[in-house]
């Protein structure tokens, strides 16, 4: 039967993260499984290709007045007290 304990592997030491298994008289065999999942740098973006997409997202031919009007009303709707 397998028995399982979790370490943390670091510096080339064994840090034991719960309990540590039993000192044994013979050599045993150890595995170690490690995650080597590389993460991908996400690349930064461009403020101004960000703003480039957002134009016209309010519509066009909107004034400033009719935008914030809108913006009210959805953060009034944001803030509304639930039953």
């Amino acid at each position: 039967m397998l028995q399982t304990y979790e370490a943390i592997y670091s510096g080339n030491q064994i840090r034991w993260i719960n309990q540590a298994p039993p000192e044994l008289d013979e050599e045993r065999r150890v595995v170690v499984v490690m995650n080597v999942e590389k993460r991908a740098a996400k690349p930064k973006k461009n403020i101004r290709e960000i703003l480039e997409r957002t134009r016209g997202a309010w519509g066009k031919g909107k004034t400033r007045d009719e935008i914030d009007a809108e913006i009210n009303i959805m953060r009034s709707e944001w803030e509304r007290k639930w039953d």
